[in-house]
């Protein structure tokens, strides 16, 4: 049988790879180098090394848009050579034109006949499409022209009655707002209005949907990770410079309380403090970014910003709670003071790293502001490490328009202590900016004169190339305040974001993310997320069993062979089973633990089984969990968080409380940090046991709420919740379907 033809394509690439030698060495003589003669005998190798180079390079050529750097690398490329390096610039445009002469090749069309025939097919197709609306053919009515002027005249005049939103803009920017009740979503562009019938789209929407991977959730279409790996990079730019994320779809509401005392009772009401009040919370010197409460219990962290002068106050909470907690201010409010939804007409940016007020003094221009914020915004802005300044700290100004300059401008340096600034405690909102930014109006008014994107390239085009911007009275209140996380939040008008948002992402240093990168910095830090690290909390709870519900439909899509096998976790679910964890630790209390041997079923009557063992106690929890809805979201929470004022939740920790069997309270728990203390790894779900010589089911006592490798620490950790009941600093941790058992050390957050 004859050898098989080698391939061409191989036999080129292993001939490109050839580099060709030379033996002889007159060089080298009694025993010393001659670098000159050397090299030039060396002269045949290196030409054919380069010459190698050249040919590996043209064997396995690339476009230009195939080999671009990570950072510019898009989902769907754009072919506009001004989104690639200058250097490959050249290249790209060779690469697109398909002529000798340089000029790309007409697109072919039809004409005559063909084309013709093209038309009349259009046209039968729409005539088929509204027969098919209609559900019948099309019948003759025997209406007149002057009846039918008559009907569209009437129409006309119906619509010119009612009311339409008066635009002082181009742009089509308007105050989506409304008072006692929630706003309408806005609609956005008519030709993707249906696609945000359900969802609505972010400001910055069109822009994450080329760079991001999507998330349709809370009635929003958020932003979750990048499309490119950014593990690594994001928690660089968290510690050395600055992180961006886009957070309008985070709900903001506006109560007007017309008094001081209406005022306190409402920050009384919904925060965690008592009677009396901290002066800097009704003054407005600093920002409350803590616990809301609606009935005595803890819902969500959330901001208050109060505006002194007004007795107004800005509450900002989560997307997932923000419809019921609009409901129970309105309960509150009984229609003595004005509550006003603003969810659509203001937007929110944050920004966090030590450097993100600097990078964000880059494009924020002031105007009309006072020499105090504005001293004051400087000092703060060029500190070496923003993180030092305290929490709560806030400011309010005018800027410009940040388009007006086309690239990003560094402010000039001012001299200055800033520990001296901050000493004061003074207030650095600028009340009318802070009033334009709380009002309808002033939002309004803020739209005034906005460029379109083709008004500012016409100034582009007439200013003087010697000025670094153009010309505009457009000026917009933003307020930034430090949340609790050490973030920075950047509340302004709805329809400002896109223009800030375009010259943020200028800016070289500035690494933009998404909820994921959110979610990975504070686990980084140590903090939980709101609502993936809170199951005792409603949304907590329902985000889990949504989690829980999609890795049950991913997996069933598996083959066989390809699924992990769950035989070793026996009665537990593949996630974090707080419905099996409450009845166990209730029913271990009641059973012999200590019972052994081979353990048969015992029935009282039929049906009834006898709960001796905690085989028999697993067996029960597993029956019932169809009856008292394992994984529904209308079912009581199995679990809450541990409070020392109930006399209940006291006598579980202590171990002194005797259950009823019939029916056992929700479980208290309490949110740790976890850390190994030697080799291994952490993930979501896993397991956490006491501390004891071998870990059984029995010593099970909670689960990892968000598990990962810590780049901060430089090993795994993990953010989870444990029963009340375990006093214990040491534990040991499984991981989901894993047989290896992990010491490790837990820390109450």
């Amino acid at each position: 049988m004859p050898p098989k033809p080698q391939n061409p394509r191989k036999a080129k690439l292993f001939s490109s790879r050839t580099i060709r030698t030379q033996t002889n060495d007159p060089s080298v003589k009694e025993g010393l180098l001659d670098i000159h003669e050397y090299v030039a005998s060396r002269e045949f190798e290196i030409r054919s090394m380069e010459l190698s180079q050249i040919n590996t390079k043209n064997a396995l050529s690339t476009r230009v848009f195939q080999n671009l750097p990570r950072v510019l690398r898009r989902r769907t490329a754009s072919h506009n050579v001004k989104r690639i390096p200058k250097r490959l610039r050249a290249k790209a445009l060779r690469e697109m034109q398909n002529s000798v002469n340089g000029v790309p090749a007409r697109k072919p069309h039809l004409r005559g006949r063909e084309l013709h025939r093209v038309k009349m097919q259009i046209k039968m197709l729409k005539l088929s499409r509204s027969i098919k609306e209609l559900g019948s053919l099309p019948k003759v009515d025997g209406v007149t022209k002057k009846e039918k002027l008559a009907a569209l005249n009437k129409q006309v005049r119906e619509l010119s009655k009612t009311k339409r939103r008066a635009l002082n803009n181009g742009v089509g920017a308007y105050d989506n707002s409304s008072e006692g009740k929630l706003a309408e979503k806005p609609k956005g562009n008519i030709r993707y209005s249906h696609r945000q019938k359900d969802y609505v789209w972010l400001p910055t929407h069109v822009w994450h949907a080329k760079r991001f991977h999507m998330m349709k959730n809370w009635g929003f279409q958020i932003p979750m990770s990048p499309n490119q790996k950014c593990f690594r990079a994001t928690s660089r730019a968290a510690k050395l410079t600055c992180l961006a994320y886009e957070t309008s779809y985070f709900g903001e509401l506006i109560v007007q309380c017309l008094s001081r005392d209406k005022l306190e009772d409402l920050v009384l009401t919904f925060s965690k403090y008592e009677s009396p009040l901290p002066p800097w919370i009704l003054n407005g010197s600093r920002v409350y970014d803590d616990w809301i409460y609606c009935d005595g219990k803890k819902v969500c962290v959330g901001s208050l910003v109060v505006n002194p002068e007004k007795f107004d106050i800005m509450i900002r909470v989560h997307a997932s709670i923000y419809e019921e907690f609009f409901h129970k201010v309105l309960q509150w409010a009984a229609g003595d003071v004005k509550v006003i939804d603003t969810r659509f007409a203001l937007g929110s940016i944050q920004v966090y790293g030590p450097t993100a007020l600097h990078l964000l003094s880059k494009v924020l221009h002031l105007e009309d502001v006072s020499s105090t914020t504005q001293q004051a915004w400087k000092l703060c802005s060029q500190a070496n490490d923003a993180q030092n300044i305290p929490l709560g700290t806030a400011f309010s100004f005018f800027v410009k328009d940040p388009r007006f300059w086309k690239h990003p401008v560094s402010p000039p340096y001012s001299k200055g202590d800033i520990n001296d600034i901050l000493m004061q405690r003074k207030s650095f909102l600028d009340a009318g900016a802070l009033n334009a930014l709380l009002l309808s109006e002033g939002r309004t008014d803020s739209y005034k004169d906005m460029f379109s994107l083709k008004q500012l390239g016409k100034q582009f085009s007439l200013h003087d190339d010697a000025s670094p911007k153009v010309h505009g009275s457009s000026k917009f209140p933003v307020l930034i305040y430090k949340l609790k996380d050490g973030a920075w939040c950047i509340n302004m008008p709805w329809f400002w974001i896109v223009p800030l948002w375009s010259k943020l992402v200028q800016v070289k240093s500035i690494k933009i993310g998404g909820s994921r990168q959110l979610h990975q910095v504070n686990f980084e830090n140590g903090l939980p997320t709101f609502p993936n690290d809170y199951p005792f909390l409603p949304e907590g709870y329902k985000m889990y069993l949504l989690r829980q519900k999609a890795a049950d439909l991913a997996r069933e899509k598996l083959p066989a062979s390809k699924r992990t096998p769950l035989d070793i976790e026996g009665p537990l679910k593949s996630g974090c089973d707080w419905f099996f964890l409450r009845k166990w630790i209730f029913g271990l209390s009641i059973v012999d633990k200590s019972r052994k041997g081979p353990d048969f079923g015992e029935f009282a009557g039929d049906t009834t089984r006898k709960i001796n063992s905690p085989d028999d106690l697993a067996k029960v929890i597993a029956d019932s969990r169809d009856l008292d809805g394992g994984l529904n979201m209308c079912a009581p929470l199995p679990i809450t968080p541990f409070s020392r004022s109930d006399p209940v939740h006291v006598a579980i920790a202590a171990g002194t409380f005797k259950p009823d069997i019939t029916k056992f309270p929700a479980l208290p728990v309490v949110q740790v940090q976890v850390e190994l203390t030697g080799k291994g790894s952490l993930s979501d779900n896993s397991r956490i046991y006491e501390d004891a010589g071998d870990a059984k089911l029995i010593n099970l006592i909670g689960f990892v709420t968000t598990g990962s490798f810590n780049l901060n620490q430089g090993g795994p950790s993990g953010i989870a919740v444990i029963s009340a009941h375990y006093q214990g600093k040491k534990v040991k941790i499984r991981n989901v379907a894993c047989t290896n058992f992990y010491s490790g050390k837990i820390t109450k957050i």
